[in-house]
């Protein structure tokens, strides 16, 4: 008799397990394919700031790819023997030795990348020890999700315009169709055909996203980031800048489907020094405005310089090096 207690407790426990039993196998074949996985098994790595698994359901890796592109403040012309002077040593290190976690592809000109890279300073059109926004997308997404893997794809040209160079398809179509006042006067640079920037990019894109899936990555762009116009409006080419740019996004979400998905918009205005800076500034914003899945930094407000490097005859087109770290910070800020 004094045994009872036990042998019950024994009794309930095999019941509990048979009611689990029965309880998976309802589920199994009452679910839709996949959602039992979500219940019965650990969710995989969290992708930084979104709150997906790391993993898609038919097991590849979700790779968080980030596009830079626009001009020469894109490409970047930061000069890395100032930085000392706003930055400790420790972290000048960091962004020289670069960021295993944060890889780089990129083409500029006359220099691209032979595939991925660390992304660290040297990175840009100029070989005299520069760097370009990349360095401080980098620098947040480390600090903010460490041991996170993240690509950067990096197409950016000096001088280049909306208006001939970065032209995409529907843009160049619709527009001689609405205005050719629009295209009075442009000629892309170096003679070549009108979009090169656009086709550049579109190659790039296709490379990457070959070379991410044959790692078993399953590539989903985060954020575009934009840093153009100061060609645009110094030539008093503002009607037509938001229609181009409109354009453009559209043209690579649709050679690219899918990819794009969910992606975040981020476009910076340019600096006080450019002819016309209000104007297209204005319909930066107000184009951001219209829509969640799109921000426009106030680069001015955010008090970016362009004044004060070189010492001896400052470059007063380009940002200074602690702005073009802080720019592409606000980069990576704006696409979460």
């Amino acid at each position: 008799m004094k045994r009872r207690p036990a042998l019950f407790a024994a009794l309930a426990l095999v019941i509990a397990a048979a009611a689990a039993l029965i309880l998976t196998f309802t589920l199994k074949k009452s679910a839709p394919s996949g959602v039992i996985d979500e219940i019965t098994h650990d969710k995989t790595e969290e992708s930084a700031g979104s709150g997906r698994p790391g993993k898609d359901l038919n097991g590849m890796k979700k790779a968080r790819v980030f596009v830079l592109a626009g001009q020469s403040n894109a490409v970047g012309v930061g000069h890395a023997e100032y930085l000392s002077g706003h930055f400790g040593r420790d972290e000048i290190k960091k962004w020289r030795e670069g960021f295993e976690n944060v890889k780089l592809i990129y083409v500029s000109h006359n220099i691209r990348s032979s595939g991925f890279v660390p992304t660290k300073i040297g990175c840009a059109e100029f070989g005299r020890d520069t760097f370009g926004p990349e360095v401080g997308v980098a620098d947040l997404l480390d600090e903010r999700y460490p041991g996170q893997t993240f690509f950067i794809v990096k197409c950016a040209f000096g001088g280049m315009s909306l208006f001939g160079d970065w032209l995409s398809p529907s843009g160049e179509s619709g527009l001689y169709d609405h205005d050719s006042r629009y295209f009075e006067g442009v000629l892309s640079t170096d003679d070549r055909p009108f979009g090169w920037c656009y086709n550049e990019l579109a190659d790039l894109l296709k490379k990457s996203f070959e070379t991410l899936e044959s790692e078993g990555y399953k590539p989903e762009i985060e954020a575009f980031f934009w840093m153009q116009g100061e060609t645009d409006a110094v030539v008093g080419r503002v009607d037509g800048y938001i229609e181009l740019y409109d354009a453009l996004l559209k043209d690579l979400a649709n050679e690219f489907p899918g990819y794009f998905d969910g992606c975040v918009y981020v476009d910076a205005g340019i600096s006080e020094v450019w002819e016309n800076y209000e104007k297209i500034n204005e319909a930066k914003r107000i184009y951001a405005a219209q829509s969640s899945d799109r921000r426009f930094i106030d680069t001015i407000g955010a008090g970016l310089t362009t004044k004060n490097e070189p010492r001896d005859v400052p470059d007063i087109a380009h940002y200074d090096s602690d702005s073009v770290i802080k720019l592409g910070r606000l980069f990576a800020e704006y696409a979460f």
